[in-house]
């Protein structure tokens, strides 16, 4: 095969390096390269390690293990998970997004107590109810109790739950028992998430002493209504609200009506062979600071038809007591609750009767009572709480109706008695 050269054309021999005719390299020269400065290399060199690291980090951090964190607050602890940010909190039912992380309370030194802390969750934006959604993401919910080591009583705290009929709005609900000895002990509020967090939100407890006041029949005058009403409006104006004030009745009927404007504990005669405790009249309570239950224990009212036994605004607890002859034997209006146990209602156009609103209930015990010969026995109109009203050994007999139920509140009559 021919060569040429590239340069002049003369025919060359095979295998010719240059050209005989003009002395020039056939071969064709590379480009030389231009020379790369060492620190140009260098940083060239940090910017690919710096990309390989930046990728290895972001591969770790998405890959990473989670840290479990840790919460701890009195009160209240914001919370976020996966974007969204909850409250956690100990508060009271009329204002769930406030928190409480003191409560006071004050209580007998010999007197068992027991009182209701509710933990809710919401949501920190809305201020919602947020249990239903959060609920998935917890493992576990503890109380526990740190004492007051100067107490001579400890505080107790029971098992944490949800209480759909007690407190519905609240994720859970802990009762606490103490007594006024307790001083102030701390609950802790502990919520293991699946995720390994822990968060705990603390609530004070202060528990102060009550001072009791006792006036006895046999020492001060109480033995016809205007004595006993004058009795009652001196307590009423030299003593706290918050101390306890306990009548010991005189075996005496009174005629005529008391009006309340504290809370008291009224007991009846009960000396043997002596005669009962007896109101031929009303108990109506006013304006007041009615800052305990108002117990009623051992004594006989009766009316005279047309008007009611007790008329009760404030929490009311009625205990081995005849209510008789009345329109409404025992009637709570207003945001009150009332309990009884152990009664007697006989001959009224209504015996029990339930109408009040509110956001809390003393007790669901309605035990033991006797609804003898009313037109209606229970009428239950409105009823605060979703609490249910067990009246386990309470007997119905010859009532026109013995439970005119309008609201449809939950009653369980399973271990009553209908004759």
């Amino acid at each position: 095969m021919e060569h040429k050269c590239p340069h002049c054309g003369t025919d060359l021999p095979e295998n010719a390096a240059f050209c005989p005719h003009c002395a020039r390299d056939i071969h064709p020269r590379k480009q030389a390269k231009k020379p790369v400065p060492l620190l140009k290399k260098l940083v060239l060199g940090l910017l690919i390690l710096a990309v390989v690291v930046a990728a290895g980090a972001g591969i770790w951090y998405f890959n990473r293990p989670y840290v479990p964190q840790e919460y701890d607050a009195r009160g209240e602890v914001y919370y976020e998970t996966d974007g969204k940010t909850y409250q956690l909190l100990v508060a009271w039912p009329n204002d769930r997004s406030m928190p409480a992380p003191d409560i006071y309370q004050q209580g007998s030194p010999d007197e068992q107590y027991r009182w209701p802390s509710r933990w809710y969750v919401n949501d920190a934006v809305t201020g919602a109810d947020a249990w239903e959604e959060f609920e998935p993401l917890v493992e576990k919910v503890t109380v526990e109790v740190v004492q007051d080591k100067n107490a001579s009583d400890p505080l107790t705290a029971g098992e944490p739950s949800h209480q759909e009929d007690y407190s519905p709005d609240a994720a859970m609900v802990c009762s606490l028992d103490f007594t006024g000895n307790s001083g102030e002990p701390q609950i802790v509020w502990t919520v293991e998430m699946k995720n390994g967090d822990m968060v705990r939100v603390r609530q004070n407890i202060h528990i102060t002493r009550i001072i009791t006041h006792e006036y006895h029949w046999q020492d001060y005058p109480m033995d016809t209504i205007e004595e006993l009403q004058a009795l009652l409006d001196k307590t009423a104006k030299e003593t706290n609200p918050s101390d306890l004030v306990y009548l010991y009745l005189p075996p005496v009927t009174y005629e005529g009506d008391l009006k309340l404007s504290r809370s008291y504990e009224f007991y009846g005669c009960t000396d043997e062979g002596a005669d009962r405790t007896v109101l031929n009249g009303s108990v109506t309570m006013g304006d007041g600071n009615y800052y305990w239950i108002n117990y009623f224990y051992d004594m006989d009212f009766v009316g005279d038809g047309t008007d009611i036994g007790i008329a009760a605004p404030a929490k009311t607890w009625a205990i081995s007591c005849t209510f008789t002859g009345y329109k409404t034997g025992l009637m709570t209006h207003g945001e009150a609750w009332v309990n009884v146990t152990e009664c007697t209602f006989t001959d009224n156009q209504v015996g029990f009767h339930f109408n009040s609103t509110g956001q809390s209930a003393s007790d669901d015990r309605f035990f033991d009572n006797t609804f003898t010969n009313n037109g209606t026995a229970v009428l239950l109109e409105n009823v605060p709480t979703d609490l249910t009203l067990y009246f386990d050994g309470t007997v119905f007999s010859g009532n026109g109706a013995d439970i005119d139920n309008r609201c449809g509140h939950s009653v369980d009559t399973s271990n009553a008695v209908f004759q």
